[in-house]
């Protein structure tokens, strides 16, 4: 037993059923534990009040969830009724893509007019007005509903990457690998747009309402649309049902009937992946078969030299037409 550095006396090892939990200071000095085994490195504490042991079996539910669902799951152990997590927050625990860094982002936690909300390190605390979100309980925490949520984003994101996050809510998440589950539709979009009428990013809102498309599959795809349209060409199909060879019909990323042509965003995995680069591989060879161009679009098209990207895309579509 190893011995306190403070005191000289035998430091008490914590019991493994407290391994991987999250606990407030009085709910685990009601378990037991004292002050000097909450002050062991073995426990984290990533909020004021909030004490994490770590290891044990526990940490492998909490390695399957998202970074933000882990920092939320720890200050759920500090959390009083009646607040709940809204925002970027909520959005990532719908797992919203946003852009990179958001998940670095402090938490976002709400409570309704008139209570005042919390402030402590690590936390951005939002009063909301009464009845202006809806409130829902899901993965264990209250947070506000996709829709709300995705209003509450509308002052903070690119009027782009707000419709990328409202395609991904009405067309869901592949909860199985195979099936999705629409997070909302647009008619809820449009009814939480009217509640947040008056609220900032309203005008992103009205801007983004009508843009927003289902059945498209990633942040990428949606931004990749938007910068074809906002160029001047006719809004691409997005995966739009298109038969090849032998009878398989493929679902290219997005597509222009007119040019014959079809735009397929490859990510890093698609590299990193050589079963997916070899089903890659496959797909252009049959759309091509097919009499398609195949247009590879890479993530230095999108996030890179955008304007150049376009220009190549102008030239092949004069060739073609």
């Amino acid at each position: 037993m190893l011995a306190d550095m403070t005191t000289g006396t035998p430091r008490k090892p914590i019991a493994p059923g407290f391994q991987g939990a999250a606990l407030s200071t009085a709910d685990a000095r009601r378990a037991g534990l004292t002050r000097a085994q909450l002050r062991q490195a073995v426990v984290a504490h990533p909020f004021h009040g909030v004490n994490v042991v770590e290891g044990g079996g526990v940490d492998a539910v909490r390695s399957r969830l998202t970074a933000t669902q882990r920092s939320c799951s720890d200050y759920s152990a500090r959390m009083l009724p009646g607040q709940f997590f809204a925002g970027g927050t909520a959005a990532l625990v719908w797992r919203a893509p946003l852009p990179r860094g958001w998940d670095e982002r402090p938490l976002v936690v709400g409570v309704f007019s008139p209570r005042t909300p919390p402030r402590t390190r690590g936390v951005i605390g939002m009063r909301v007005g009464e009845g202006r979100v809806r409130v829902r309980t899901a993965f264990g925490f209250a947070l506000v509903s996709p829709p709300d949520a995705w209003c509450q984003l509308a002052s903070e994101l690119s009027r782009e990457d707000l419709v990328a996050v409202g395609d991904y809510f009405v067309f869901g998440d592949v909860a199985d690998g195979r099936h999705r589950s629409p997070l909302a539709t647009v008619a809820d979009l449009r009814e939480a747009v009217e509640r947040h009428a008056h609220a900032s990013g309203a005008g992103e809102l009205r801007w983004a309402l009508p843009r927003v498309r289902t059945g498209v599959d990633s942040r990428p795809e949606s931004l990749l649309r938007l910068l074809l349209v906002g160029a001047g060409l006719p809004e691409p199909l997005v995966n739009d049902p298109t038969p090849v060879a032998g009878g398989i019909v493929l679902r290219p990323d997005l597509k222009l009937s007119e040019w014959r042509v079809v735009f397929e965003y490859e990510g890093e995995d698609h590299w990193r992946d050589r079963r997916q680069w070899a089903r890659d591989q496959r797909r252009r060879e049959l759309l091509e078969g097919a009499g398609w161009k195949v247009v590879r679009v890479f993530s230095a098209d999108l996030f890179g030299d955008a304007p150049a990207f376009l220009a190549r895309v102008m030239a092949m579509l004069a060739r073609r037409r």
